[in-house]
């Protein structure tokens, strides 16, 4: 019988050992892992903005924008830009690629809008590409200002896009 269960243990060990272990295909699809980012997205953007202020109802105002942009490398390794006005004036982010993720850094960005500006400094979830699908959320800290009155303002976006040429 110790033969039996030696046979067995050393076949459940080397399955164990098999089924772990990643193909190569799998294992290294990309020479370059940011070459699965790169390339051009249509995405949308959807959130809010609250104001507030001592003695003042809170307001706030959605956010949705659809457009695109394009994530392309960068000169260091594993760095790539999100190149595309997403929310406000600013038309890139930086980010660093780790497996699936995007580890995008934290940005600065104005929003005018008639009369209307907001200076906000965006903190960013990280990004998740899961079958050509790239998903994000940012928090939203800034000040905003209207003819000459300044009030706190916190919000949160969330972007969905999709690689083009992929739908």
């Amino acid at each position: 019988m110790r033969v039996k269960e030696y046979i067995l243990a050393l076949g459940l060990l080397l399955l164990g050992m098999t089924a772990c272990s990643p193909t190569e295909p799998d294992a290294k699809k990309y020479d370059d892992p940011r070459d699965a980012f790169v390339g051009e997205y249509d995405y949308t953007s959807t959130g809010n903005i609250e104001f507030t202020s001592i003695g003042v109802k809170p307001m706030s105002i959605p956010l949705y924008k659809e457009g695109s942009f394009t994530i392309a490398k960068e000169a260091e390794d594993n760095k790539v830009a999100i190149v595309g006005a997403i929310l406000g004036e600013k038309d890139s982010i930086h980010a660093i690629v780790t497996g699936n993720q995007l580890m995008l850094e934290q940005s600065s960005t104005n929003y005018t809008k008639d009369d209307l500006n907001i200076q906000m400094m965006l903190s960013y979830d990280k990004a998740t590409l899961t079958d050509n699908q790239l998903v994000w959320d940012a928090d939203i800290l800034g000040v905003a200002s209207y003819s000459g009155i300044s009030v706190n303002c916190t919000g949160h976006l969330s972007v969905v896009a999709v690689k083009q040429g992929t739908k």
